[in-house]
């Protein structure tokens, strides 16, 4: 029977280079899918309710979002969320925004307003 060899393999190292370009290629497709931040603002023009404007920072439901009028500051319920649409609500009012035109109708009690809002995105 013959006798085994033992050859040494030579060892294979990675240079800086080398892996700067593996993480370069790896990286780009782990983050593509992660949103850190997303801040979506509606500011409205002068309207005959005050509402100035309105901040989803967190777009999910059961979320506040936040809402400013000239006089004042409050925060609204998110009932359901599409990426078409968002509805929001609190114990005076409904909210309902069209999240690609910007379009919006509160209603307060019986009386029902339309606004049109323009929308700004901001992710990181």
């Amino acid at each position: 029977m013959p006798k085994a060899i033992d050859i040494p393999l030579p060892r294979r190292t990675f240079s800086k280079g080398m892996l700067k370009g593996l993480a370069a290629m790896i990286m780009p497709g782990m983050l593509a899918g992660c949103e850190r931040f997303r801040h979506e603002k509606y500011t409205c023009p002068s309207n005959s309710i005050g509402l100035l404007e309105v901040r989803i920072n967190d777009d999910r439901a059961g979320a506040a979002a936040s809402v400013s009028e000239v006089t004042r500051d409050y925060t609204l319920t998110i009932g359901s969320i599409t990426s078409d649409e968002v509805i929001m609500a609190n114990d005076e009012m409904v909210m309902i925004i069209n999240r690609n035109t910007g379009y919006m109708q509160v209603t307060v009690g019986t009386i029902a307003s339309y606004i049109r809002c323009e929308k700004s995105l901001f992710t990181m």
